[in-house]
């Protein structure tokens, strides 16, 4: 069974303008998948990512606003911490979860929160004093927190965008 690749953009104009038989396989039945190559580089959606940024920049402030301990100069700080956090989950938390694969296990996955205030105290030292957490476990139920009201947030702002 062999595999057709199309160039995206024609296979858009093509459903617009309703011609099916474009897109056809050689022995003349539309059965089976299609396999769209991506044109241009449409790999990062900046609306969903700024989205992303601002919902860790407010979940930030209101986390600070809640837990005595967990402290961000201003709105300003709290963004670039949202960047450097996105960041650090990019490129250092995958690495953490697969040194700590033994502990999440024998955890029952809860180390992975530990994990999070782990990056929560990366963010933390990498900003100075324009964000500072008090301790260990207060980063770790900061992450908690930032955890559950990151995902409602989410799932109630950026359903419109996918």
């Amino acid at each position: 069974m062999s595999k057709d690749v199309i160039d995206e953009q024609e296979f858009i104009d093509n459903m617009v303008d309703n011609k099916p038989e474009s897109n056809r396989r050689e022995n003349g039945s539309t059965q089976g998948s299609v396999h769209i190559q991506q044109v241009g580089c449409g790999c990062f959606d900046r609306r969903k990512m700024l989205m992303n940024l601002l919902i860790y920049t407010v979940v930030l402030m209101v986390t600070s606003g809640l837990f005595p301990g967990f402290y961000i100069a201003d709105v300003f700080a709290a963004f670039g911490a949202a960047v450097i956090m996105s960041l650090l989950n990019i490129f250092v938390k995958p690495l953490l979860i697969v040194i700590t694969i033994p502990l999440t296990v024998m955890t029952l996955g809860l180390f992975y929160f530990v994990i999070n205030g782990i990056i929560l105290l990366m963010t933390a030292s990498w900003m100075g004093s324009l964000f500072e957490i008090r301790s260990l476990w207060t980063a770790v139920f900061a992450a908690i927190f930032i955890s559950f009201l990151q995902n409602a947030l989410k799932k109630y702002f950026t359903d419109g965008l996918e």
